[in-house]
């Protein structure tokens, strides 16, 4: 259906515009008298630009809601449904308030949808890249079970946490970065100005070069020489390698190469592992039906062979297997959840179990995580003194040598 904006005067006269869904021009205003809105202008919203706030935005290609602006709205709509107000006036109301373009256009199409009888869940779904699969899932569970402001409440806690680690590994991520950048710099420029001009020196003295010192004359000749195409190529490795990860067998063995790895392998699973308990505890806490919600979760997973895993344990749960038991069948679970899950079945408590074992989990990632980026920033330390300390080395053997020749 297409998209149409408009600009129109309510009952006390005042101007707004807005988005709403409709077969056709005639159809929109129609549906504007029927809101009891005078329409000024209606017009197709694609192809055209809006200017908001100073901002340019094209309707032909709109944007997408960022993290932030998700959060917040999130946020917000749990507080207004909580309070009693319905999601067609708190729809409307966001939208009014909004402060990007994108989260106004989203929010004016929803409140429209929502207006011609529709779910809240099916009015996201018109809109699948800012709102993903599981947060509709979520949203769905809760209008089912009549809950929804809870839901949402869960939801944005959840959208919180995770964007709070997010920052909290990027914030850390920076001073390792740089500090990397700054070791490539400072070794290439040894190579390619410095260890040249000391091999000048030893050229003519008839000494016989030790190993080290010929491997790293080799290797700032081969930096001098063919340092711009080795550069090159390097980046058009990663360019092809990131076009290649477009398809989706290539994620799927990326993704099953991390978990593989020695070093990432626990790690991955592990944080997999709390972000499934994490979703299926809202989902299950929500109303949601046990293989729907681990549909759900697979839907959210960030490796794709985890949920290539998932659909094996839908599978297996579809077919009568205890949900405990198809997931022991695996080895991306820890112990821990599973005989938490198991307990949770015993007991009909599962959603609560899924949620204590997304808290202990979460918190084992976190720690692994804190540990990590600890350790990180002295192993760039020691590997670029190491690198360092093994081109002095190449260039004092030979001075050492003629040393000893001159005072023999």
């Amino acid at each position: 259906m297409p998209a149409f904006e408009y600009v129109a005067l309510d009952t006390g006269g005042k101007r707004s515009r807005g988005y709403l869904n409709a077969d056709s021009e005639v159809a929109a205003r129609r549906e504007l008298r029927r809101r009891n809105l005078a329409p000024l202008k209606v017009g197709r919203a694609e192809g055209k630009r809006v200017r908001s706030a100073g901002v340019s935005l094209s309707l032909s290609r709109p944007r997408n809601l960022g993290r932030r602006d998700l959060m917040v709205f999130t946020r917000q709509l749990a507080s207004l449904i909580e309070a009693g107000i319905p999601v067609e006036e708190t729809l409307g109301l966001l939208s009014r308030q909004a402060e990007t373009p994108a989260l106004r256009r989203v929010l004016s199409s929803a409140r429209s949808r929502v207006q011609e009888g529709g779910r809240l869940a099916d009015a996201l779904g018109d809109h699948p890249h800012s709102f993903p699969a599981v947060y509709r899932a979520m949203v769905s569970a809760g209008e089912s079970a009549g809950g929804l402001g809870r839901v949402l409440n869960r939801l944005a806690d959840y959208l919180e946490k995770a964007d709070v680690i997010r920052r909290k590994i990027q914030a850390a991520l920076i001073y390792p970065a740089a500090l990397a950048v700054t070791a490539i710099a400072v070794v290439s420029a040894l190579l390619v100005f410095i260890v040249p001009r000391i091999a000048e020196q030893f050229e003519g003295t008839g000494v016989s070069l030790p190993l080290p010192t010929r491997l790293m004359i080799s290797l700032s000749g081969l930096l001098q020489e063919y340092g711009v195409v080795l550069l090159a190529g390097l980046a058009m490795c990663v360019l092809l390698a990131l076009f290649a990860l477009r398809s989706e067998p290539a994620r799927h063995q990326r993704d099953r190469l991390l978990r593989g790895l020695p070093v990432t392998g626990g790690w991955t699973r592990d944080m997999e592992a709390a972000r499934f308990a994490r979703t299926m505890a809202i989902l299950i806490q929500s109303g949601a039906v046990l293989p729907d919600a681990l549909r759900a979760s697979g839907r959210a997973a960030g490796n794709r062979a985890f949920a290539g895993t998932l659909e094996a344990v839908v599978a297996d749960v579809e077919t009568g297997t205890g949900l405990s038991e198809a997931l022991r069948k695996s080895d991306w679970f820890p112990g821990l959840l599973v005989h938490m899950v198991a307990a949770g079945e015993r007991s009909g408590a599962l959603g609560d179990m899924f949620d204590r074992a997304a808290h202990q989990l979460e918190q084992d990632v976190d720690g692994r995580t804190a540990t990590a980026m600890n350790l990180l920033e002295p192993a760039i330390i020691i590997t670029m003194g190491a690198i360092v300390t093994g081109i002095i080395l190449s260039i004092l053997l030979p001075i050492l040598r003629l040393n000893t020749l001159a005072l023999g």
